[in-house]
């Protein structure tokens, strides 16, 4: 799948069939939480690569199936560096690591995800194309959709581009080191869990009025 425009078809179709769809990046870590209730896949594997780096405005924007790997080595060559550093296998995709809100030690000293992310493109489940935020370290204050997005883990819509705050690797160092705990690479992600059903449940009506998004992954709370 490539481009929002490809994605928002893909979604569209799926809504008006009533078939449900298992969001996908690289598949390293598709066994965690509950069953998803989908046989078809729409994957952003091949929806990867940085449409913008900025190393002196401290910014970045990659697309959701670009690797970590890839995003760390494309900014250690200006000696740069996103706090994002969740355990397990650094080919897992960018947009991954967002939509379920994983993080690993770095995220005592610069935050979680939902504090990194300065802006992003969203396909909801309706097809519909959302920009929340922006590309710079300031924006205008609101309803921040963004952090709504950050762990809902898919189920709100499918998040396709994402411009990242970038940091200076003088600021990483050892400063985390001592901070890291080996993890098997199947543990790289944070659990999915509703801790409001009633909410998520509104909130998923209106974000995914079909409900075709990764049904059934959520734990749901009683």
């Amino acid at each position: 799948m490539h481009g929002d425009t490809e994605v928002a078809a893909a979604i569209r179709e799926a809504g008006a069939a009533g078939i449900p769809l298992r969001i996908v990046g690289r598949g390293t870590w598709l066994n965690a939480g509950a069953s998803v209730a989908a046989e078809t896949t729409l994957s952003l594997r091949d929806d990867a690569g940085i449409r913008a780096y900025a190393p002196d405005d401290l910014t970045v924007t990659a697309r959701a199936g670009t690797t970590l790997r890839e995003l760390t080595e494309t900014l250690a060559r200006r000696d740069q560096w996103v706090a994002l550093d969740p355990e397990g296998d650094p080919d897992g995709t960018l947009g991954a690591t967002v939509a379920t809100c994983s993080y690993g030690a770095a995220a005592a000293l610069f935050g979680t995800p939902r504090d990194q992310v300065l802006g992003m493109t969203v396909v909801l489940g309706n097809g519909d194309i959302i920009r929340p935020g922006g590309k710079v370290v300031k924006n205008v204050a609101g309803f921040d959709l963004i952090r709504l997005m950050i762990g809902a883990w898919g189920t709100l819509g499918v998040i396709t581009e994402i411009t990242l705050r970038v940091r200076s690797r003088a600021m990483r160092g050892d400063s985390i080191a001592h901070m890291r705990r080996q993890m098997p690479a199947s543990h790289g992600y944070r659990e999915p869990v509703i801790v409001n059903a009633k909410i998520s449940n509104a909130l998923r009506q209106r974000f995914d009025p079909f409900g075709i998004l990764n049904p059934g992954i959520m734990r749901d709370v009683e």
